[in-house]
């Protein structure tokens, strides 16, 4: 799909005057739990895969320990420098906690306390 197919098509779904067609082959209660159920089968392969990944279901953690959240660091920045922390993110199309993790170890690279 190229850039403009896809702009067109955002725009088509997000105008609300835009209608939905009518509903069609919809799934309800049991049947729709049997549905889904044997899809994500035929997605895994097998029901070991599928329970296994149920278990890691989640963001990813950052690093190679086996459980619980990553640590988080929060802090509050002038509306200059967010406007700026906006424009980076734009420019660079990478998402706001990765240019805060590169950021902070830029800074400890800096202070000599990371490699």
């Amino acid at each position: 799909m190229t850039d403009a197919e896809y702009e067109a098509l955002a725009a088509r779904l997000t105008d609300p005057d835009t209608e939905l067609p009518a509903p069609h082959n919809v799934l309800g209660g049991r049947v729709a739990e049997a549905a889904g159920r044997k899809f994500m089968l035929s997605e895994y392969g097998s029901q070991e895969a599928l329970d296994a990944a149920l278990r890691t279901a989640g963001r990813p953690r950052l690093e190679s320990t086996p459980k619980g959240a990553s640590p988080t660091v929060r802090g509050r920045i002038a509306e200059a420098d967010r406007a700026a922390f906006d424009q980076l993110i734009e420019q660079t199309g990478k998402k706001e906690s990765e240019l805060v993790r590169e950021a902070v170890h830029l800074l400890l690279e800096q202070h000599e306390l990371a490699s």
